[in-house]
């Protein structure tokens, strides 16, 4: 029996070995500021990390700069990324698409459009960790809206950003 256990205690690491596996979810505190949602939940094997999510927001006009109209968008999308540092940790990089459902509205009127595209694009980021498996992760994606498409409302035409420019702030909390 001691010689069974000896034999254990050197096939047993001492040192308990984390798994590889990862497990996390984000929401995006911006997106609920600007009246939507954004709900993002990932699966990690060491360094890489699939991420899928749904979102929406209404896009400040500062932003999409034409005051006759309100634009918002709902839609999910999928991110593969790779943390090159560290396993789930610090700078992160990626690929990106999603569905996106665009909503033009002519302001102080009752028309309106909802447009579909289909979005793709890479991003960059670090992760943060706080405590406790919490993080927070900024990241700025760029990417191209393929299938917007201008549009005219009561006299006035929307024509929309195709190449994008997404600046978030996730914050998330790690499950191993």
């Amino acid at each position: 029996m001691t010689r069974l256990v000896l034999a254990l205690l050197f096939v047993i690491p001492t040192a308990a070995t984390a798994s590889p596996v990862h497990a996390d979810a984000e929401v995006d505190p911006t997106a609920y500021v600007l009246s939507g949602y954004s709900l993002h939940v990932g699966l990690g094997y060491e360094r890489l990390r699939l991420d899928v999510g749904n979102f929406a927001l209404a896009v400040p006009r500062a932003i999409h700069g034409n005051d006759a109209f309100d634009i918002g968008f709902d839609g999910f999308g999928a991110k593969l990324q790779w943390f090159p540092l560290a396993e789930q940790r610090r700078l992160v990089v990626g690929v990106d698409a999603a569905v996106a459902h665009v909503r033009v509205a002519r302001r102080d009127t009752d028309l309106a459009v909802r447009d579909g595209q289909l979005q793709a694009g890479v991003d960059i980021g670090y992760r943060f960790a706080i405590a406790h498996g919490i993080y927070v992760t900024p990241w700025l994606g760029i990417g191209h809206a393929f299938g917007a498409r201008t549009v005219m409302l009561g006299g006035a035409t929307y024509v929309p950003q195709r190449t994008l420019v997404f600046p978030a702030i996730h914050l998330g909390v790690a499950f191993r």
